[in-house]
C-alpha cells in the first residue's frame, strides 16, 4: 500500500526528525518510542503475514509463532518479522550485515549501501542488529513482489557487498530478520539508527540501484572511495594503537550518561543496552579508547558492566573470556554508529517546541470550554481534535498532512464521522486546511489559533500533558465502543464516571444528553462489567479487553483499520496506475489501458476495477468505484495476507454490469 494519500496514511510531515537510539538526547523522542510503541507501528504495520516468528528459549531458531493480535512477547524475548506474505511474495526487504567473523566488511558495507539507497530517493531504516556488531537495513515494497523477480537485485546486492547474509533473502517460505527494537538473545536490542516513518518503493526503484551499482563498478574504485568519503558526515580517525575516534574537539557528556555511568545495574535491567548508550554517547562526545579502557577497568564504571561481564542462561553474570576485545569491539562498533548519526542538540528543535506550544494552547482551550464538547457531536468533535493533536507532536510540525481514512484510526471513530466533524470544526476555526487533498496526496491540516497565533493561554507544554492526550485517544480505540449499546457517549459516561461516582442528573447534565440515554449506557456498562450498581468504574487495559470479548466486538478497531488500508491502497493502486502509469508495479498485475475501441470488447467488471471510475471508455464513470469498495466492505473478515489477492477476490464479487452503469442509464437498462 502507498502512504501519504488522501485516502491512506499520510507522509510525515517536512519538519526535522531527530535520529532515534539511545544517542539521541531528545528525551521525548526517546521516551516516545519504547518497546510498545514499535510494535504497534512498526511490527503490527509492518508484518506481511498476522503473525511474528518468537525465540522464546534463544536458542536463534525462531520456532514458536505469535499472532500480532495476542501483543508483543515478554520482556527479553527475540522476535522476527517474515519477509514474504503467505504466498511467498516478498513485502519486505531486510539486509543483514553479517559482522561475526574477523575481518567482517559489514561497516564499509553499510556505508556504500545508505549511500547507494540514498541516491536514488529509496527511504530506509538502519538498525544496529545487537552485541554481534552487524547492521539491518530494512526497505518496504510496495507490492508484492515474487522471488524470482526479485532474485537478480538479490544477487547485485550481495555482489557490491560481500558481508550481506543471502539467507533470510533466499527462503521466501521462513525467512525471516530480527525487528526493530526487538531483543537479542546474547543481550541488547535492535536499536533503530534512522528515521522508522518510511515510504514504500516500487521494484522499479530497486533496479534504478542496481543500474548505478554496475555504472560504479565499471567507472572504478576512485568514485567508490569518494561515495565512502560522502556518505560519513564526521571523519573517523585512528589512534596509534588503531582503535578509531571521531575528529574535532572533546565535548562534556551529558548530566544523564553521568549518572548512567555511575549506577549500578540491576539484576533485571539490560546492562547492554546501558553499556551500548554510555558508548554511544562517549563516542560522541570525542573521546578515544584509552579513556573507555580506563574507565571500564581501572574506574570500574558500573555502567560498562556489559564489556566485564556476560548473561548466563541462568541469569546470572560471569567474567568475560577477554573483555579487552570486547571493549575493543563495541567501542569500534560505537564509532562507527556515531559517525552516520548526527547528534542533535540537548534542548528541543525549534519546529518541536513550536508544535508543543501550538498543542498546549489548544488543550487549555478546550479544557476551558466543557460545554462544547457536550452531547454526542461534542464527544466526536473533541476526539478529533485529539487526534490532529498526536500527529502535531508525532511529526514535530504544525502543518501536518492527514487523511480522513487516517484520522479516525487515531480517534477511534469512522471516515463518514471525522468528514462531518471536521466540517464542523473548520467553520468553527478549531482547524485550519493549509492544502486541500490533491489527486492520491492527502489534504494539509493545522491546529488554528486565535488572532493568528498572537492570542496564547499561556499553557505549559509537559510530558504529563502528552500522555493523557496519547492515554484518552487508547482508550477511545477500544474495541468496546464498537458496541452498539456504548459508542461514543458511553465511553464518555465511562470517562466521567472514572472520575468519580455521580448522579444520573450530573452525568447528564456535564455529558450533555438526557437522563434516559445516561441510564441506557450505565445499563450497557454494568451489563459488560465497566462499572458497578453503585457508580464506580473499573479501568485498564484487561478490563476494556474482557468487556469487549463479552460484547463480542474483540477485534474491531483492527477490522475497521484494515479495512481502511484495504480502501486506501485501491484507491491509490487505480489512481496511479490511471494518470501515472510509469511510476506504477500495477501494470505488472494487470496489464496496460484499454484504448476507447479496446474497451467497447473489454468486459464491463474488469474496466471498473482494474482502471477505475475515470476511465474514458465504458462504462461510464458514475458508480464503479462505489461498486468496488461495496464488494471490498462485504471481504472484510477475509484478511488476506496481501491486499491484491483480496482486490481479485472482490473481481467476482461486483454487481452485474448492468449496475456499473450511469443512474442517467438505468432506465434503458432495465428495459
Amino acid at each position: 500500500m502507498l502512504p501519504g494519500t488522501s485516502q491512506s496514511k499520510s507522509y510525515p510531515s517536512v519538519g526535522p526528525v531527530d535520529p532515534l537510539g539511545v544517542s539521541c538526547p531528545d528525551r521525548d523522542n526517546v521516551e516516545s518510542r519504547d518497546s510498545t510503541w514499535w510494535w504497534d507501528s512498526v511490527v503490527c504495520a509492518w508484518s506481511p503475514r498476522p503473525y511474528v516468528r518468537v525465540d522464546s528459549r534463544k536458542t536463534h531458531s525462531f520456532a514458536a509463532t505469535r499472532r500480532l493480535a495476542d501483543g508483543a512477547p515478554g520482556e527479553g524475548t527475540p522476535f522476527a518479522l517474515h519477509l514474504t506474505d503467505e504466498s511467498g511474495r516478498f513485502r519486505l526487504l531486510a539486509l543483514d550485515f553479517d559482522a561475526h567473523h574477523a575481518g567482517s566488511t559489514a561497516t564499509a558495507d553499510l556505508t556504500r549501501c545508505t549511500t547507494a539507497l540514498t541516491a536514488e530517493n529509496i527511504e530506509h531504516l538502519v538498525c544496529s542488529s545487537g552485541p554481534g556488531g552487524g547492521y539491518h537495513v530494512w526497505i518496504r515494497l510496495s507490492t508484492a513482489v515474487s522471488p524470482h523477480r526479485l532474485a537478480p537485485i538479490i544477487e547485485a546486492f550481495a555482489a557490491a557487498w560481500p558481508s550481506l547474509d543471502l539467507g533470510p533473502l533466499a527462503n521466501p517460505r521462513t525467512g525471516c530478520v530480527r525487528a526493530p527494537g526487538a531483543p537479542h538473545r546474547a543481550g541488547g536490542a535492535s536499536v533503530p539508527l534512522t528515521s522508522p516513518h518510511i515510504r514504500p518503493v516500487s521494484l522499479r526503484a530497486l533496479r534504478t540501484v542496481v543500474t548505478q551499482l554496475t555504472h560504479r563498478e565499471h567507472a572504478g574504485s576512485t568514485a567508490t572511495a569518494a561515495a565512502d568519503v560522502g556518505a560519513a558526515p564526521i571523519p573517523v580517525h585512528t589512534d596509534v594503537q588503531g582503535h578509531p575516534y571521531l575528529a574535532g574537539p572533546r565535548r562534556p557528556v551529558s548530566a544523564q550518561i553521568r549518572a548512567l555511568a555511575r549506577t549500578r545495574v540491576a539484576a533485571q535491567s539490560d546492562a547492554s543496552a546501558i553499556g551500548w548508550s554510555i558508548l554511544l554517547a562517549c563516542a560522541h562526545a570525542r573521546m578515544r579508547y584509552d579513556d573507555l579502557h580506563q574507565a571500564a577497568f581501572t574506574d570500574c564504571w558500573p555502567g560498562l558492566e556489559t564489556v566485564r561481564t556476560q548473561r548466563t542462561s541462568a541469569g546470572e553474570r560471569t567474567p568475560r573470556f577477554d573483555p579487552h576485545s570486547e571493549l575493543a569491539r563495541q567501542w569500534a562498533k560505537a564509532v562507527a554508529t556515531a559517525s552516520h548519526t548526527r547528534p542533535s542538540t540537548t534542548a528541543p528543535s525549534p519546529a518541536r517546541r513550536a508544535a508543543e506550544e501550538t498543542v498546549a494552547d489548544l488543550l487549555a482551550r478546550m479544557n476551558a470550554q466543557p460545554r462544547r464538547w457536550a452531547g454526542k457531536t461534542g464527544s466526536q468533535d473533541r476526539l478529533v481534535l485529539l487526534g490532529l493533536a498526536a500527529r502535531t507532536l508525532a511529526a514535530a510540525a504544525e502543518v501536518v498532512q492527514l487523511s480522513e481514512r487516517d484520522w479516525a484510526s487515531a480517534a477511534g471513530l469512522t471516515r463518514d464521522v471525522v468528514n462531518d466533524r471536521v466540517k464542523v470544526l473548520l467553520q468553527q476555526g478549531w482547524i485550519a486546511r493549509a492544502q486541500r487533498a490533491a489527486g492520491p496526496w492527502a489534504a494539509v491540516w493545522r491546529i488554528a489559533t486565535p488572532g493568528g497565533g498572537k492570542q496564547r493561554s499561556g499553557a505549559v507544554f509537559s510530558p504529563a500533558l502528552q500522555q493523557g492526550l496519547h492515554a484518552e485517544l487508547e482508550c477511545a480505540r477500544a474495541d468496546i465502543w464498537h458496541a452498539r449499546s456504548l459508542g461514543v457517549l458511553g465511553l464518555r459516561v465511562w470517562q466521567l464516571l472514572a472520575r468519580g461516582p455521580m448522579s444520573v442528573g450530573e452525568l447528564a447534565t456535564r455529558a450533555g444528553v438526557c437522563a434516559a440515554t445516561v441510564r441506557s449506557k450505565l445499563r450497557a456498562l454494568q451489563a459488560v462489567g465497566l462499572c458497578n450498581s453503585a457508580g464506580r468504574a473499573y479501568q485498564g487495559r484487561s478490563r476494556l479487553a474482557r468487556a469487549a470479548a463479552l460484547a463480542g466486538v474483540t477485534g474491531a478497531h483492527a477490522d475497521r483499520v484494515r479495512l481502511y488500508r484495504l480502501q486506501s491502497a485501491v484507491f491509490v493502486w487505480w489512481f496511479t496506475t490511471r494518470y501515472q502509469p510509469t511510476r506504477s508495479d500495477a501494470l505488472d498485475e494487470w496489464g496496460t489501458f484499454p484504448t476507447p475501441a479496446e474497451a467497447e470488447h473489454t468486459h464491463p467488471v474488469d474496466i471498473a476495477l482494474a482502471y477505475g471510475a475515470t476511465c474514458t471508455g465504458p462504462p461510464v464513470q458514475a458508480t464503479t468505484w462505489g461498486a468496488a469498495m461495496a464488494a471490498q466492505d462485504r471481504l472484510r473478515e477475509s484478511d488476506p495476507a496481501s491486499w491484491w489477492e483480496l482486490v481479485a477476490a472482490a473481481r467476482a464479487e461486483l454487481p452485474s454490469p448492468e449496475m456499473l452503469l450511469a443512474p442517467h442509464q438505468w432506465a434503458r437498462a432495465a428495459a
